[in-house]
């Protein structure tokens, strides 16, 4: 089974939210952009997601909804469950997760908690897998059973490589080209003033 681990994207901040509580905060500007950047990333990559856990937080429910949208998931392909609200215990959420396998699946939540899970599902808590907001990590799971050292870490994406990622692989070409070209021109230029 594969597991995408996947961080919510950025939040305003705390300390600009004070006056209400941290589970209604909600997604900035930018992270909604970092959600929309994962929601183009992670199919361009050959993830297909066929079930996705959410956190019922508000910013962790605003990172999925594009990502629902991208795989075109309804239904009970959606489940949304305080196992992957902050503070979760890896051993609630792979029992609750187990409930409803899938081939494969992405798990939207919090640090340190995925950290924690990722580290678990590898089988060495003292791994440091560190999630960016809106980044995300890909853990291949033997069989279809979330468990304590099932996994391998098969690769882990900074979200500014995600921006990066989801940009057509033709821009650094093309920027190469151009610069080809320019340096042919001077080139040229100075054969002929020579």
């Amino acid at each position: 089974m594969d597991v995408y681990l996947i961080r919510h994207a950025e939040a305003i901040e705390r300390e600009q939210f004070a006056e209400h509580p941290d589970e209604e905060r909600p997604l900035t500007d930018v992270g909604h952009a970092q959600a929309q950047s994962l929601a183009l990333a992670l199919p361009a990559r050959g993830a297909k997601i066929l079930r996705l856990f959410v956190s019922p937080l508000v910013r962790t429910r605003q990172t999925a909804e594009p990502l629902v949208a991208a795989w075109g998931l309804t239904g009970d392909q959606v489940v949304e469950t305080a196992v992957l609200a902050p503070e979760g215990k890896c051993r609630k959420v792979a029992k609750a997760i187990n409930k409803q396998p899938a081939e494969a699946i992405g798990l939207v939540g919090h640090r340190p908690d995925l950290n924690e899970l990722a580290a678990w599902l590898i089988g060495d808590k003292k791994a440091q897998i560190a999630l960016d907001k809106g980044g995300v990590a890909l853990v291949r799971v033997d069989g279809d059973k979330l468990a304590k050292g099932a996994g391998e870490l098969i690769w882990l994406l900074p979200q500014a490589f995600v921006e990066v990622s989801q940009a057509a692989p033709k821009a650094p070409a093309t920027t190469a080209r151009r610069t080809r070209k320019r340096r042919l021109k001077k080139a040229t230029a100075k054969t002929r003033n020579a």
